[in-house]
């Protein structure tokens, strides 16, 4: 005999009920979670808590216990440290440049491969290539490659009577050269994403558009940028989080110089640890560092948040 569908909805409510019931006396969902919960507290909780304890003492690498200074490290070394907000600008300058260009480049890639499903198969391997080598790598290759005695780039710009520009010695170039191989490398992670972004975009409004009479320009500013806001923002958050980790390029390239020009805030905090082996100092370094990161993702969030409230 078949069931009416009250009975259906009354069995449904039941078993609503004691599956609210059982989850309320066996929490199963968080001890399903708590190895995860345990794993994430010691590989990222603990060292956090560690790194801020160890800020605020007089520690180095020699073996002798630390003495507890306060927040004597935050003030001589991040407050009123000059080179603390120099590594902070030239960081903050290769972000803006490195990102700038690798959302314009990836965009354009991104729109050239738009739809373009036969001819995509025979680029896109190319295109992605640089993205899945190592930083260290890259920053080799390209410190032969601007090389001022031996290098291709400025080689080739000889025969333009431009083949005496110090890529690597000079304070503005060096900056520009580590921004260029930046570029060369993270363009395809936005070209990636761009792209993916496209091929899910809705055909109707497009289509609608052009029915109207709307002209291409009119098209891509008033239907996809729009459209492609969530993509372009989770991109370019991405993006500018990675490259305020800027280290192993300055390294590999420039070791910083020429003199400080290029020393980005991971570069200062290493120098700082491992070549003056002042560790307390360098720990109070990161975490102000850390928590200007942390601020910059907040205003972004609170931003975004904001946006989606006007938007309604």
């Amino acid at each position: 005999m078949a069931r009416s569908p009250n009975d259906l909805g009354a069995t449904r409510s039941r078993i609503r009920r004691v599956s609210r019931t059982l989850e309320r006396r066996y929490p199963v969902r968080w001890v399903l979670a708590a190895p995860a919960l345990v794993l994430l507290a010691i590989s990222v909780a603990l060292p956090i808590l560690l790194t801020i304890l160890l800020s605020l003492t007089d520690a180095g690498l020699a073996g002798d216990l630390p003495d507890f200074i306060g927040f004597d490290n935050y003030l001589f070394q991040a407050i009123f440290n000059d080179r603390f907000y120099g590594a902070i600008f030239t960081t903050v300058v290769f972000m803006i440049g490195a990102v700038f260009s690798q959302f314009i480049l990836g965009f354009g890639f991104a729109l050239l491969l738009w739809g373009q499903k036969k001819r995509r198969k025979l680029f896109l391997t190319p295109l992605l290539a640089p993205m899945f080598i190592t930083w260290v790598a890259v920053g080799l290759i390209f410190r032969f490659i601007f090389n001022q005695e031996f290098g291709i780039v400025p080689h080739l710009l000889g025969f333009v009577g431009l083949g005496n520009v110090p890529w690597l010695s000079d304070p503005t170039f060096a900056l520009v050269t580590i921004v260029i191989a930046d570029t060369w490398q993270w363009t395809p992670f936005i070209m990636i994403l761009i792209l993916a972004g496209l091929e899910s975009l809705p055909k109707a409004p497009h289509e609608a558009a052009k029915t109207d009479g709307a002209s291409d320009v009119e098209v891509f500013k008033d239907v996809t940028l729009p459209l492609m806001k969530p993509v372009l923002a989770i991109a370019l958050f991405i993006r500018t989080i990675e490259a305020s980790k800027l280290f192993p390029k300055v390294i590999t390239m420039t070791n910083g110089g020429p003199g400080t020009a290029t020393e980005s805030i991971s570069y200062l905090i290493y120098k700082t640890a491992f070549t003056n082996f002042q560790i307390a100092p360098a720990a109070s370094q990161a975490v102000s560092a850390t928590l200007m990161v942390l601020g910059f993702a907040l205003v972004y969030w609170w931003l975004q948040v904001r946006g989606e409230n006007y938007g309604r």
